[in-house]
């Protein structure tokens, strides 16, 4: 995904592009989310720590990587592992932020389970699974 370079106050950067990948993997289509924001993805379980992480790291000039929940164009969850940066124009001004970003849900999910053998009280486990829970019942419902 890239973006314009907007942070200020109440205003997000807006998408410019995303690739076939990014199509893929969110649902969405590229002509849907142009001059959309990035929080299109966002739902309920948003870490607004790695949010604020996020827009500190950047406003700062500094790249920025992280973890959390967000949803596809029909809702369901998946944990995103991404990588954003700034490109640099000639004047050492920010002109778009890149974001490489992967779906990291299954492989979570064999890291969770390991987790919840050892311990089967574990809260980050048990956290994990009630998201994908969530969703589930949800589709269930008549």
């Amino acid at each position: 995904m890239v973006t314009d370079t907007i942070l200020d106050g109440s205003h997000n950067p807006r998408i410019i592009y995303v690739n076939a990948a990014w199509v893929k993997m969110t649902g969405y289509g590229r002509d849907e989310v142009a001059e959309m924001t990035p929080r299109i993805l966002q739902g309920k379980h948003p870490d607004r720590t790695v949010v604020g992480l996020l827009k500190k790291q950047l406003s700062n000039r500094e790249p920025f990587h992280g973890e959390t929940w967000n949803y596809r164009r029909n809702g369901e969850p998946f944990l995103m592992n991404w990588h954003c940066y700034a490109v640099y124009g000639n004047h050492g001004k920010p002109m778009y932020y890149v974001a490489e970003q992967e779906d990291v849900t299954e492989l979570e999910a064999l890291r969770m389970k390991e987790r919840l053998f050892v311990n089967p009280n574990d809260d980050a486990a048990v956290s994990f699974f009630s998201v994908l829970r969530e969703w589930q019942c949800s589709r269930e419902k008549p």
